[in-house]
């Protein structure tokens, strides 16, 4: 039987933002290793979760106010890093997240065309 091959649904862009995610009473710092419009790849201490709930606030590089996610869900974890997908989060957000990214990308295009 061939493995199944899954494409991830957004484009993935390296970062490295401060940020810190709530998972039921316990608040922790974490950096942002990865970041798309569905997910993130956290690194921070992380014991796998009963409810695999968390709320997470970022920093974006050129934006003063933090961006809050509402709720993802842990879908992986490994050593001190984890895998989030987002479940909710507000229009606002969704579209600071989005300038964000493409910005990054453009950035990216430039860089590499050069």
């Amino acid at each position: 039987m061939k493995p199944v091959v899954t494409r991830r649904m957004y484009r993935r862009v390296s970062a490295e933002y401060p940020s810190c995610y709530l998972m039921g009473q316990v608040l922790k710092r974490s950096v942002i290793r990865d970041i798309s419009l569905n997910g993130v790849r956290i690194q921070g201490f992380l014991d796998f979760p009963h409810n695999p709930l968390v709320m997470i606030r970022l920093w974006l590089p050129d934006q003063q106010d933090s961006l809050d996610i509402d709720q993802a869900i842990v879908r992986w974890v490994r050593g001190q890093e984890f895998g989030v997908q987002f479940v909710s989060l507000s229009n606002e957000a969704d579209f600071r997240l989005a300038v964000h990214i493409e910005r990054v990308l453009q950035q990216q295009s430039v860089i590499a065309a050069a």
